[in-house]
């Protein structure tokens, strides 16, 4: 490399380190990003906007916008095809898109490859190099150039990453046009898998233009290994918010006691109340948290346990419960106490709804004492007709 393109690349790390990203126009859609983080506190719809840039997704009806995936022959020459609609003639076959999850016990190996023992046509027992997800996808970019691949890691905050890319790190340096700017050796055993191949580069890894890396992170994850800032910067970040307004989870209901409420009214309702409780966004919960109307049963067991296990639990002592402890109810019974924990709702205490009742009439009162000129709907009777609309319920924020 010479000293200019040393200076230049020098220059994006600073950038980089102040929010900037050069290699990414203004103008460049989220499709053609080398790499991206999508992150942001659960349910806000982070590997569904993944998989909108790398597949296309189905609406409502299921009819299929903007399908994108390239299917692949997986022998020589690996011609393109068509995309297949039989799941038999789909097992024949290939494509561009590469997903893995990260978590703690995720390592190198897991994610390039390693030696295993293989049966070979004699029934005997051989070693051969077994390649991995980066692997594949990145053999899969070389093969296509003309082509988008990409690899989507799932909770990349899981999983200790300085352990998982290793020497892999120094790749995802990328010049303008997306390539590596610092390509590396591959070690031995990697090396004499691609040589093998013999229609790629063994001699040294670079990242292709079109090897598109995209994950997702939960900030509400403590991680057991948090990333440092020098891999992070090399990734564009992208934040989800929480979006209330969202056509689809707008309608979603949950039915209590025979009674619905809508969901995206609670949600605002409970998300301030943790915000109060944290002091942190990243526990709240988003849009998708719950992905269709759901039941008592199901509101309990979900909801209800993450507010108890992700938030509440810490804030709660029996002889001592803080302040912004909020599983509460607003009408205890006298010489009842307010407060409730989660077993507490499959007791006798909870006969009838009414510790889930009292609770989202809690947050509606807390809610309403804040925000005064707010006009926060009444329970829907479960034999009612449904509003026209969803805004008819909506919350107007002030």
């Amino acid at each position: 490399m010479d000293i200019k393109q040393i200076i230049k690349q020098e220059i994006a790390d600073a950038l980089k380190i102040l929010g900037e990203h050069p290699s990414i126009d203004e103008n460049d859609t989220p499709s053609n990003t080398a790499q991206a983080i999508y992150y942001g506190c659960p349910g806000t719809g982070k590997s569904y906007e993944v998989k909108s840039i790398a597949e296309g997704v189905a609406d409502d009806e299921g009819h299929i916008d903007g399908w994108k995936t390239i299917w692949f022959e997986r022998d020589a020459p690996y011609k393109k095809v068509d995309g297949p609609t039989d799941d038999k003639l789909k097992k024949g076959l290939t494509n561009n898109i590469f997903r893995t999850t990260f978590h703690p016990d995720y390592d190198y190996a897991t994610f390039v490859g390693s030696y295993k023992p293989i049966k070979n046509d004699t029934d005997l027992i051989d070693y051969q190099f077994v390649p991995q997800v980066f692997t594949n996808a990145y053999i899969t970019a070389l093969r296509h150039p003309d082509d988008p691949v990409y690899l989507i890691i799932e909770e990349i905050n899981r999983g200790n990453c300085a352990q998982i890319f290793g020497d892999l790190f120094q790749l995802l340096d990328r010049d303008e046009q997306g390539e590596s700017v610092y390509p590396i050796e591959p070690d031995t055993e990697l090396a004499k898998y691609l040589k093998s191949l013999q229609d790629v580069p063994y001699d040294e890894l670079k990242l292709p233009h079109n090897l598109h890396i995209y994950a997702t992170m939960n900030t509400s994850d403590q991680s057991l290994f948090p990333m440092d800032s020098a891999f992070k910067r090399r990734w564009a970040m992208e934040y989800m918010p929480i979006n209330y307004e969202h056509p689809k989870a707008s309608r979603f209901e949950i039915t209590i006691a025979g009674n619905k409420y809508l969901w995206v009214e609670f949600l605002k309702m409970v998300n301030e109340m943790i915000l109060d409780a944290t002091s942190s966004e990243d526990k709240q919960m988003g849009e998708f948290f719950i992905k269709s109307d759901i039941s008592e049963k199901e509101f309990t067991n979900k909801v209800m346990f993450y507010l108890w296990n992700d938030v509440c639990k810490d804030l709660y002592n029996p002889h001592h419960v803080s302040s912004t402890y909020f599983m509460r109810i607003e009408k205890p019974k006298q010489d009842e106490k307010e407060y409730f924990t989660f077993a507490e709702l499959f007791g006798p205490r909870n006969d009838g709804s009414r510790l889930l009742v009292g609770f989202i009439n809690y947050l509606r009162k807390k809610y309403q004492d804040k925000h005064p000129d707010t006009v926060i709907p009444d329970a829907r009777a479960e034999s009612a007709e449904p509003a026209a609309s969803a805004s008819t319920y909506s919350v107007e924020n002030d």
